[in-house]
């Protein structure tokens, strides 16, 4: 990588690494107030659950400071139940451009592109981070296919640390589409990025200085030195021109042929239009590393926010954690204050009369420390009565107080959740199956928005998508696409076709360039998911209806994912009559279309003279049959025959021209055909025999 540069190309860097430096500080002290507090959250979920202070004096004490970590289990059952309805992102064609054909293509590249990058993986990150501190993130970036490769391939990135990342301040849609700027800010260990970047000198903290730049701190220190991946907009201003025919150009690419509308006053109508690039580059407080166009209309970085409140313009965002803090504290203390009274209570002593101790001291005053096989005590007696052997006096009562405040705090920690003991899988108070799936169903609409927005900014996330396969993927290519149950398949597309005689491209075969499409999200269980409740639901319905097994009997082992089924369905199928294992049956699709008008009299002239000349094949042996014919009745009979066949033939091919015309489903030649066959057995019935005697039919 080469640093030399001009003047002009200097200038330029330096005005953009004073916006990054700026932009960064601005960024960063925008949202300390969030910041901040999601590191105590994070903190806090670890397992740091007591002040500093508190814990400091205990330990001094050495007295007991117990942690029981409960909220770990709370927000695995928030993103735990994301995680089981798999989010997807679907294509539909918008616009005349469009097909249904490309749409498919887009739909299976975006699968795959989901598939081999892990998108699932991104997703979950980013709705944990969400769930636990306000706020997650996740990206698109693109690189080569190969290392041998010019083709460019898009995939996902997820982001694990969502406190690096830094949108856009201004930036106030819940996908974050309307950023115009966005940093990913990264602190490198110099040997690190020396042994990384061993070609940016400028980044050093002596090139600073030489450049006479000050930096806030943070930027560059003896430890580390901070790698910023900035986000932002270019803009270049073109006129933008309405022409006659209703179409728009821009001015520089106007044609002779082109005329421009005018407006009343005789002008033509034109417009300066700010034309957005959007522009990436990798960065230190004093040099540019790398830098490339990305082909996106928006920034591909996604925020997936948690509970948000706006304040005057200030947004605070958090998790389930920020509130559960104070209760979980609150149940450590009285825990620990339990248990801590419990154990350092004075262990029971042994009671006993004087002198029955004496010389046995020593094993009486360790009773409560070891464990003795007996012990032996003299008997004393009082007042002429013997005394009993001393015994233990009962132990202090379980501190029911503490423990009731404890079950206070457990209790305040699934208020501030949402989730109570129905949806954290313990018994309720429900007193039937109905009422506690209300339950559960509480737990999930307290917590649904962490989902709703993650499906929010995948929608956003696949609008990018559709906006960068046609920059990305435009040359002809074959590519990989994935389909819904999971399997894959590939396509080739961008395939131009070239007229031989003028070589100009007359057709392009499956062009990703052309056409819109829109996106949705999907949310719900997988497709293996889906396809065992399937199976499952099947067997059941087959148990209580065992017809359905005689009807449907293949679909229902088709379904199930154990070895050989498809192979038992494919048996199963050909036992079972025709009609019901049409493909259109198979599939739940209609049978075959009407036949035309045209086809369907063309059958009917040919039933009509099929059944004319079987009548007069009839008539003709019925005569012979009477004369006992000669040779001239058997020339007469061939002569028919002849013309029968002659008939037929003239028949079949006004068919087979009526159905390249219209193009019938096949299931017209299979009935031309079994005509014919019906019409020349009959034929060769009439024959004569040559087995026969002379001058007689078979059978006569």
């Amino acid at each position: 990588m080469g640093w030399a540069m001009s003047d002009e190309n200097k200038s330029g860097d330096d005005a953009l690494l004073k916006e990054i430096r700026d932009y960064c500080d601005e960024a960063i002290k925008a949202d300390s107030h969030n910041r901040m507090p999601a590191v105590a959250d994070l903190q806090f979920l670890v397992g740091e659950q007591w002040p500093d202070e508190i814990k400091r004096q205990r330990q001094l004490e050495n007295r007991p400071c117990l942690t029981f970590n409960r909220l770990p289990t709370f927000l695995h059952q928030v993103t735990n139940d994301q995680r089981q309805n798999k989010p997807g992102i679907k294509t539909h064609p918008v616009d005349s451009g469009a097909d249904i054909k490309r749409s498919e293509i887009n739909q299976g590249i975006i699968r795959h592109i989901e598939y081999i990058s892990n998108a699932d993986i991104a997703y979950d990150t980013a709705v944990n981070s969400a769930a636990a501190i306000g706020f997650g993130f996740w990206r698109l970036i693109t690189e080569y296919e190969s290392p041998t490769s010019f083709d460019q391939v898009i995939k996902y990135q997820r982001i694990r640390d969502a406190l690096k990342v830094f949108p856009d301040p201004a930036s106030v849609e819940a996908d974050g589409s309307d950023q115009k700027r966005c940093a990913i800010i990264c602190d490198v260990p110099r040997k690190e990025f020396k042994r990384e970047y061993p070609d940016a000198d400028m980044a050093t903290a002596t090139a600073m200085g030489l450049l006479g730049q000050q930096v806030q701190p943070g930027w560059m220190d003896d430890k580390y030195v901070r790698v910023v991946e900035y986000y932002y907009f270019e803009y270049k201003k073109r006129t933008l021109c309405m022409l006659t025919d209703g179409s728009v150009k821009f001015k520089d690419e106007l044609t002779d042929a082109d005329v421009q509308m005018l407006d009343a006053d005789g002008k033509p109508q034109e417009r300066v239009s700010q034309i957005p690039q959007l522009m990436w580059c990798k960065a230190t407080a004093g040099a540019i590393i790398e830098r490339t166009k990305i082909m996106c209309r928006w920034i591909p970085v996604f925020p997936v926010w948690g509970n948000e409140v706006d304040i005057q313009g200030k947004v605070y965002r958090s998790g389930i954690i920020r509130d559960a803090k104070d209760p979980a504290q609150m149940y450590n203390f009285w825990m620990t204050s339990a248990t801590e009274e419990v154990s350092l209570r004075p262990k029971s002593p042994f009671i006993g009369a004087e002198g029955q101790f004496e010389d046995h001291e020593e094993d009486w005053g360790q009773a409560n420390n070891r464990s003795f096989a007996y012990l032996e005590y003299k008997p004393v007696a009082l007042n002429g009565t013997l005394a009993p052997p001393p015994q233990r006096s009962p132990m202090a009562d379980v501190p029911v107080g503490m423990l009731q405040m404890a079950m206070h705090a457990s209790d305040n920690i699934k208020a501030v959740t949402g989730l109570f003991d129905s949806s954290l899988g313990a018994r309720s108070n429900a007193t039937s199956g109905v009422q506690e799936r209300a339950q559960q169903r509480q737990g999930d609409t307290a917590n649904f928005h962490y989902t709703d927005n993650l499906n929010r900014s995948i929608r956003h996330c696949g609008r990018c998508l559709i906006d960068m396969i046609p920059h990305y993927y435009d040359a002809k290519r074959v590519v990989r696409l994935m389909k819904e149950d999971g399997t894959i398949d590939s396509a080739e597309v961008n395939v131009q076709k070239v007229d031989p005689i003028t070589q100009q491209v007359t057709e392009t075969l499956n062009d990703l360039t052309v056409g819109t499409y829109d996106v949705t999200v999907s949310t719900g269980p997988s497709y293996s998911t889906l396809r065992e409740e399937a199976s499952e639901a099947m067997v059941a319905v087959a148990g209580d209806f065992p017809k359905l097994m005689e009807v449907a009997g293949d679909l229902v082992i088709e379904s199930m994912d154990w070895p050989g089924a498809e192979k038992i369905a494919e048996r199963l199928r050909k036992t079972m009559p025709a009609e019901l294992t049409k493909e259109g049956d198979a599939d739940g699709e209609e049978g075959p279309p009407p036949l035309p008008p045209e086809i369907e009299q063309a059958l009917q002239n040919a039933d009509k003279m099929v059944d004319q000349l079987q009548q007069q094949l009839q008539e003709a042996q019925s005569g012979l049959e009477k004369a006992r014919i000669d040779a001239e009745s058997r020339e007469e009979v061939a002569r028919i025959n002849a013309q029968g066949k002659a008939d037929a033939e003239e028949i079949k091919g006004m068919i087979q021209m009526l159905v390249a015309k219209m193009q019938p489903p096949p299931v017209l030649a299979a009935k031309a055909l079994d005509t014919e066959d019906s019409r020349s057995t009959a034929s060769q019935a009439e024959e004569p025999s040559a087995n026969g005697p002379t001058g007689e039919m078979p059978g006569s």
